[in-house]
């Protein structure tokens, strides 16, 4: 073997990282040189310098690289490089791995150089795994699409997306999805592109992504899918609605009470006290030892009534006695209680009480093949509808959003047109009353509402029997009278905030006691009077007693019905 001594130095790469120094090259030649001067045919003298230009590559090629390209990718490598160019880097790497790189136009521009340092040797999937870390601490991410590799920097990396899952535990899904597809929207714009392309869609920075949230009402949760980044954002929203609502018991009650009455408690209150049925004052000992108490609240509600000309008007009453005041109207004889609601609504949530009936009405009548008569009906609500609208304020004031309607049906009044075979049914007619307010209020505080008021006209008749029901001339025996009432409808209600647990507890506790008091005060009749009633029921049909189980007593146990004989 023959050496070739080159004069002039050429830089020398080795994989262990020597610096770069001037060293004269030895390149072994076997016979190369000969065959490259002296060969006799052209053909042979083009092979020679291939030979020999293939030989001096062998020294400009790092060792590493010479051995993975004349190796398989199986083996494992070293890997010591010092200051290595990117490029030269990735093409290593892309040699080792077979994959295929392409490097982005600001990475190529940047440039940058890599150091990467293995004391042992390493596969090509471990060698690729450093070439990653490699790059990420250069900055630098690889985006792999179908069998291409980019080589991008990490701000121009398109963020990962996920889906994630939150379940609420106080707020509701849907409602929730909502404000977060709001919030989502609006931090988002499109921008208008050019005319026959799709417009774009471009993120602002309160989101580097598009974001999608879904509302899942089975389990009541929020499904976001979004980056991680997004999702944390969202995440601060949603724990900070997600809170547990303030709720509000409202005790309504709506009667009718004549008009003049109401000012005769508010001229009179003495006199008012002695109005109640059989005279009797049970439940108002709070009035007795205060009657302007009474007169108090009688005049802010006539006040209230007074509004009929505008249709209605409100009043807030700030007196304990209020509920005395109530028991007081409810035993007067011309007070008709239509209906005394109570409902629990979360704040911000409507609630809604109907108390009447379901009524047919006719809409249409059309003729039958058979020759009969078809008529199509329409059910409608008639009675009292409360709506009710509550908002938690601050220093424990109370917004209601109030509706309220009144319908009835009318009495005497025609339901048909026409008479005999050509008569048409028009229904019922209805009687309609109806308020829309919002007012404020106070934590257990009774808000008085009136001015709804009606005519309710009574028809007297006296005659004399027989001769008043003959007819035309039964005139002369007999008398009508009608009489007019203004009947002013009045709607009590009494907000009552309720924030906690505890709040509850003492609520059901208060409505447990109070419906105790009620039943021991409208009891009728004793069990023992009870089963003397029935004794005497039985002597007077059959003359003698019949033994009777001791059903009546509470402390007995049952037994069975005794079988007829």
């Amino acid at each position: 073997m023959t050496s070739l001594m080159v004069p002039f130095p050429i830089p020398y790469l080795h994989a262990r990282s020597v610096p770069r120094d001037d060293r004269p090259l030895h390149v072994p030649v076997i016979g190369i040189m000969n065959f490259f001067l002296f060969g006799q045919s052209r053909w042979i003298r083009h092979a020679s310098l291939i030979c020999l230009l293939a030989a001096l590559s062998g020294w400009l090629i790092p060792p590493t690289l010479r051995a993975e390209s004349g190796g398989n990718n199986s083996g494992r490598v070293s890997l010591d490089f010092n200051d290595v160019e990117l490029s030269v880097f990735v093409r290593f790497i892309s040699e080792l791995t077979g994959k295929n790189f392409v490097l982005d136009e600001v990475v190529k521009k940047a440039g940058g150089k890599i150091s990467v340092y293995s004391p042992t040797k390493v596969t090509p999937d471990q060698a690729y795994s450093m070439f990653v870390a490699a790059l990420e601490v250069s900055r630098l991410a690889v985006i792999a699409k179908g069998n291409v590799h980019q080589i991008v920097a990490m701000g121009e990396l398109p963020p990962e997306r996920g889906a994630y899952v939150y379940k609420l535990k106080n707020a509701n899904a849907t409602d929730l999805a909502a404000i977060l597809t709001n919030l989502v929207a609006r931090s988002q714009t499109v921008v208008q592109a050019t005319p026959g392309t799709r417009p774009l869609f471009r993120p602002l920075s309160e989101f580097e992504a598009p974001v999608q949230v879904f509302a899942d009402k089975a389990t009541n949760s929020i499904v976001i899918s979004s980056t991680k980044g997004a999702y944390t954002k969202l995440l601060a929203v949603m724990r900070d609605l997600d809170t547990r609502r303030n709720q509000v018991f409202v005790e309504a009650v709506i009667m009718e009470v004549q008009v003049d009455r109401l000012k005769s408690i508010g001229s009179d209150p003495i006199q008012a006290l002695a109005l109640g049925k059989n005279g009797s004052l049970q439940g108002l000992a709070g009035f007795n030892s205060d009657p302007g108490a009474l007169s108090t609240i009688a005049q802010a509600v006539t006040g209230a009534a007074g509004g009929a000309a505008t249709g209605g008007a409100l009043a807030a009453l700030n007196t304990v006695n209020v509920r005395a005041f109530l028991q007081l109207l409810l035993n007067l004889t011309d007070t008709n209680v239509l209906s005394t609601p109570q409902v629990l609504a979360a704040d911000n949530q409507k609630a809604k009480i109907v108390v009447g009936e379901n009524r047919p009405f006719p809409t249409g009548q059309a003729q039958g093949i058979t020759g009969g008569t078809l008529v199509t009906i329409e059910r409608k609500d008639v009675g009292v509808t409360l709506e009710i609208t509550p908002q938690v304020m601050e220093n424990d004031l109370i917004r209601l959003e109030i509706k309220q309607e009144l319908t009835a049906i009318a009495e005497n009044v025609a339901q048909t047109i026409g008479s005999g075979n050509s008569s048409i049914p028009v229904g019922p007619t209805t009687t309609k009353r109806s308020m829309e307010t919002t007012t404020i209020a106070k934590d257990q505080q009774t808000i008085v509402i009136g001015g709804l008021v009606r005519d309710n006209i009574t028809i007297n008749e006296r005659k004399v029997p027989l001769l008043g029901d003959i007819p035309f001339l039964g005139w002369l025996f007999k008398f009508q009278s009608q009489q007019v009432e203004k009947l002013n409808l009045l709607v009590f209600l009494t907000p009552t905030l309720v924030r906690d647990e505890a709040d509850m507890v003492r609520l059901n506790a208060q409505k447990s006691t109070e419906l105790g008091t009620l039943q021991r005060e409208n009891r009728i009749e004793e069990p023992t009077k009870l089963k003397q009633e029935v004794i005497e029921k039985l002597e007077n049909q059959n003359g003698t007693p019949r033994p009777l189980p001791n059903i009546a007593d509470p402390s007995a146990p049952l037994q069975p019905p005794v079988k007829p004989e």
